[in-house]
């Protein structure tokens, strides 16, 4: 059982690993677009009336994890191009899941609930791809995990639960590509909430959701 055990946790930090290459990728096909399109927007006056009385602050997935931990994930989710990826890259990636299944510290940073302060109650943008949990009658989705890579919590592992953020949304979100990548903006929180597809340790009341546009964010390479 032991084995088996390695083995599964081995192969979650391999794919994990692989997995964050996948923001970059669409990339170009983003640019192609004509622009930005606003997908979903709040009717929740006082929610509005807090976001815009503070400075939007952009962030990228890494500035949501403390220092320490940022460290140790960076250590062993190293970029990987799909697209030019060498035998030896690849012999690299598996020798670091291999250490890394055996490395406390990553455990923990990969099931880690520790939170940024400072950002709570924030006006906030971030870019990534949601995971629909539960939906309206109408089919649209009525809460989401939101993540910094495509195929998180279906395809691939979960990341860390400080790499989710929760949000609820009214009807009206009629998105349903989830290998599209998207801007979300609203006020963060912390707080968590489980679900058997994952756990995250922020939570967001959105104000609009737009689709992805510009450079993809640095922690989507790793």
């Amino acid at each position: 059982m032991k084995i088996a055990a390695v083995v599964l946790f081995f192969l979650g930090v391999f794919f994990v690993g692989k997995s964050y290459v996948q923001l970059p990728n669409l990339t170009e096909t983003i640019k192609a677009s004509l622009g930005t399109h606003l997908l979903y927007s709040t009717d929740q006056t006082e929610l509005l009336k807090r976001f815009n009385s503070q400075p939007l602050q952009r962030l990228k997935w890494t500035d949501l994890l403390p220092k320490l931990e940022k460290s140790i994930l960076k250590r062993y989710q190293q970029p990987i191009s799909s697209e030019s990826e060498t035998f030896g890259q690849v012999s690299a990636q598996i020798l670091r899941s291999i250490e890394a299944s055996t490395d406390e510290q990553y455990h923990d940073a990969m099931f880690s609930t520790n939170t940024i302060a400072s950002f709570e109650q924030q006006s906030v943008s971030i870019d990534g791809f949601y995971v629909p949990i539960e939906f309206h009658e109408d089919k649209t989705p009525s809460l989401i995990f939101i993540v910094p890579y495509y195929g998180a919590c279906i395809d691939f592992p979960p990341p860390p639960p400080n790499q989710i953020i929760f949000a609820r949304l009214t009807p009206g979100f009629t998105s349903s590509s989830l290998e599209q990548a998207y801007s979300f903006s609203g006020i963060l929180q912390q707080g968590l909430f489980e679900d058997i597809v994952g756990t995250s340790a922020y939570k967001m009341d959105i104000t609009k959701i737009e689709t992805y546009q510009g450079q993809p964010d640095d922690f989507g390479s790793h």
